[in-house]
């Protein structure tokens, strides 16, 4: 799912944060337990619309940023599993590649249950 891909990494670089985090930002309760109301929803939206529909609020899309100054060098966008396997093959392709060591991710660390993969 190619243009899935691309929405979930043009979010992170639109937003400064990960696709998860911005979905959780917007459509899930609060932590008080407040639901998202139509508001919420209708902005999300029409954040998606200005984006050219090149957005996604749910897993699979991380940022990625260099180590020593935190600026944004791009992201990775992954479509085809479950979100969260989505977004553990995304973390996976960048901790395994060659300059791994000069980067930071958002997130930092996956939360796919269905992988037990600790090595980092």
């Amino acid at each position: 799912y190619p243009a899935i891909s691309l929405a979930k990494a043009n979010t992170c670089v639109s937003v400064k944060s990960s696709s998860r985090a911005y979905g959780a930002k917007y459509l899930k309760p609060s932590e008080s337990g407040e639901k998202v109301g139509p508001e919420t929803f209708a902005r999300v939206l029409n954040q998606i619309t200005t984006l050219g529909g090149k957005a996604a609020a749910f897993q699979g899309g991380i940022l990625l940023m260099d180590k020593t100054d935190s600026q944004i060098v791009g992201s990775v966008g992954v479509s085809g599993a479950a979100g969260d396997e989505d977004e553990y093959c995304a973390l996976r392709g960048v901790w395994d590649c060659s300059i791994a060591n000069e980067l930071t991710t958002s997130p930092s660390e996956h939360s796919c249950k269905t992988v037990k993969d600790t090595k980092r």
